[in-house]
C-alpha cells in the first residue's frame, strides 16, 4: 500500500472523512513542534500553540490553495499561531522599511569550527556556543527570530520562507543577514 500524498488526504476530509486527517498531524506535529519550540522555548506553550495549529489549519481546510506546497501553508498558519501568541503577550515586533544590503554567503553553521568535532575539549566548547546561540536567537526581535529558525534549523528555502511569512525575498534576505550581524555581535566573544 503506498503512502497517501497531502493533497489525497485534504480531499477525503473534504469529502467527510475527518478521522483521516490525523495523518496530516502525524505528518507534521514533530517539525511544526519543533518550529513552534523555537519561537518559544516553553515547553506546554509550544504543544498548546502546536495543538492550536492543527486546530487552525482543520478549520482553513476549505480555503487550501492547491498551487502551494502545503508544507509551506501549514509553516504560514504555525507562523500566524506564534505572531499571535506575541501580540497576546505584548512583545513588540521590530519592522524594518527599508530593506538595505544582500545576504551575505556565510551559513549559520560556520559559527562552529568543523574541526573542532574532533577534539574533546572542542566538543564541549561546541556545546556551550550551541547553548549561547538558542539563547542569543531568543535575544533577536521577533520577526528576525522567525527568519533565522525557519532558514537555519527548519532548513526552508529563501523562496519558502517568502512563501510563508509573506514578505518579499529580498527583505527575508536583510532580515537573515541583519540577524546573522546581530547574531555574530552577541556571539563575538564565543567566536574569537
Amino acid at each position: 500500500m503506498t503512502e497517501k500524498t497531502d493533497r489525497e488526504i485534504i480531499n477525503e476530509v473534504l469529502d467527510g472523512n475527518t478521522e483521516i486527517f490525523q495523518l496530516i498531524i502525524f505528518r507534521y506535529q514533530k517539525v511544526i513542534f519543533n518550529y513552534i519550540y523555537r519561537m518559544v522555548k516553553h515547553r506546554q506553550e509550544a504543544e498548546d500553540l502546536a495543538q492550536e495549529t492543527f486546530v487552525r489549519v482543520f478549520s482553513k481546510l476549505k480555503r487550501y490553495d492547491h498551487a502551494y506546497e502545503f508544507s509551506t501553508w501549514i509553516y504560514r498558519i504555525a507562523l500566524n499561531v506564534c505572531r499571535d501568541f506575541f501580540r497576546r503577550k505584548k512583545f513588540f515586533f521590530f519592522s524594518l522599511q527599508n530593506p538595505v544590503g544582500e545576504e551575505e554567503e556565510s551559513e549559520f553553521a560556520d559559527f562552529i569550527a568543523q574541526e573542532s568535532f574532533s577534539d574533546p575539549d572542542g566538543v564541549i566548547l561546541n556545546q556551550e556556543l550551541k547553548l549561547e546561540i538558542e539563547k542569543a536567537i531568543l535575544r533577536l526581535p521577533v520577526k528576525f527570530r522567525e527568519i533565522i529558525v525557519l532558514r537555519h534549523i527548519d532548513g526552508l528555502s529563501y523562496e519558502e520562507i517568502a512563501n510563508v511569512t509573506s514578505l518579499p525575498i529580498g527583505t527575508v534576505k536583510t532580515y537573515i543577514y541583519r540577524a546573522r550581524k546581530k547574531l555574530q555581535d552577541d556571539l563575538r566573544k564565543y567566536l574569537e
